[in-house]
């Protein structure tokens, strides 16, 4: 096994605190085989400080009393391996599993039981260990009897389907025998007694997670389970995504606002002007801000969505942050419509980046136009453009009308132009500032972006 020295230990916990890097990264970064590493070394050192990371030695020596009082804590705290290794500070999860099956397989008094060489006996003790071994198989006989006969009616009225009632009776008869003589009695595996009470319900504790889910649902009804569980981990509520969704939809609270799709809009009409090279090449990914800028235009519609009743949105979006930069509603797809982003966009990027910034864009025709190529060579930026009928060259933008759609109207009413301007208007602003990504670490854009370029800083 691989030995990391305290100092990389140290290096490696204050590289994830102070960067925005995930375990996996962090682990890829040093060369650490396993993420989970990384994860054992950050609580402990949360929880320990610097103390937490020492090399323990391998020859520590942890008496009876130690470990009953550790799988006792354990079992009445419900906790993981992991936690009540962190908890009192064992560096190995792996020895508590060990005490653990010790425990029931053997019973509490093996615990106690020292290591070592064992000597070597003359023949009368050796007698006496066979008397003492038959002895004991006698004793294991009559203790699997008593078990038969102390909860008779309790087990054998219970059908093999209700495992849950079974593995009730199985905790009672624990209070007087070990576990693995009642699952031989019993006839269930100790992987499912162990998968039922770890899946057994706390009322009290769900319900309060319910009640939290449901205020996070009134203020954000289009949020799906993930972004849920985002929100209850910003709230230092720690439930796993799973559960969330299990909670979810036994409240009825699953959303339903990306069941539907809506008319894709097309402003290509041939080469009508200067057509770009595609800089972009589907490289969406940046790790600055005001880098990759990426646009296009969609057509929304309000009341019965006749022809009559579509206007036209667009917008700049940042790919570092998803951070809508500017954005405008018109019933007319002009090239001005187009240019007043644009010119909106422009003023928010820094005079003082050290590189050039790059908008990309369809082939649309307000793309193409003059007066679009000429803001862009005013203020030294590069244009880019999709490959013709290539809409995936252009998928975050396809991707961002996706989310925009069904999240701006959904359970509302749209009855006047005036009235989705409005609900465009809002929602782009609570896209901004409240609406967490679980890809910027539960973050909203604008609050991703503040809290990596202080980090920069």
């Amino acid at each position: 096994m691989t030995k990391y020295s305290k100092t990389l230990k140290i290096k490696v916990v204050q590289d994830y605190l102070t960067s925005s890097l995930g375990y996996e990264l962090i682990a890829r970064k040093y060369g650490i085989k396993s993420n989970s590493l990384v994860v054992s070394w950050v609580q402990r050192y949360k929880a320990f400080g610097p103390k937490g990371l020492d090399v323990l030695s391998p020859k520590k020596i942890f008496d009876g009393s130690f470990k009953m009082n550790v799988l006792k804590w354990m079992k009445t705290n419900k906790a993981s391996y992991p936690k009540t290794a962190l908890h009192f500070n064992i560096s190995n999860v792996g020895t508590i599993w060990q005490w653990q099956h010790i425990w029931e397989t053997e019973g509490a008094d093996a615990l106690y039981r020292s290591k070592g060489r064992q000597t070597i006996m003359s023949a009368d003790k050796q007698s006496k260990k066979r008397q003492q071994t038959e002895l004991e198989r006698l004793r294991e006989e009559n203790e699997l009897l008593q078990i038969e006969n102390e909860y008779p009616k309790k087990i054998k009225s219970l059908s093999p389907g209700r495992r849950k009632q079974q593995a009730q009776v199985i905790q009672e008869l624990r209070l007087k025998h070990k576990l693995v003589k009642i699952l031989k009695i019993v006839g269930m595996a100790k992987s499912t007694y162990e998968y039922i009470i770890s899946h057994e319900p706390n009322g009290s504790s769900d319900q309060s997670v319910k009640q939290t889910i449901q205020i996070i649902k009134k203020n954000h009804p289009a949020y799906g389970y993930r972004r849920v569980t985002g929100e209850l981990h910003r709230m230092n509520i720690l439930v796993n995504h799973k559960k969330v969704l299990v909670l979810m939809r036994e409240l009825q609270l699953l959303s339903t606002a990306f069941n539907k799709r809506t008319r894709k809009y097309n402003s290509y009409r041939g080469n009508v002007g200067t057509v770009a090279k595609n800089l972009i090449n589907r490289r969406f990914f940046t790790d600055r801000p005001y880098q990759k800028l990426v646009t296009d235009v969609t057509e929304v519609r309000w009341g019965t969505k006749t022809i009559d009743e579509r206007a036209y949105f667009t917008y700049i979006y940042d790919l570092f942050s998803g951070e809508i930069l500017s954005h405008q509603v018109s019933k007319y797809p002009t090239v001005e419509f187009t240019t007043t982003v644009l010119n909106r966009a422009v003023k928010k990027i820094s005079k003082n980046l050290k590189y050039r910034t790059t908008v990309h864009s369809d082939q649309g025709f307000q793309y193409q136009h003059q007066d679009w190529t000429h803001i862009l060579k005013e203020h030294r930026i590069f244009q880019s453009m999709s490959r013709k009928a290539t809409c995936l060259d252009n998928a975050a933008m396809e991707s961002f009308f996706h989310i925009m759609k069904a999240e701006a109207f959904y359970q509302k009413e749209t009855d006047t132009y005036e009235t989705l301007v409005s609900q465009i208007s809002v929602w782009i602003d609570d896209y901004n500032f409240s609406r967490i990504k679980t890809k910027l670490g539960c973050k909203s854009p604008i609050e991703y972006r503040i809290f990596t370029t202080q980090k920069a800083t």
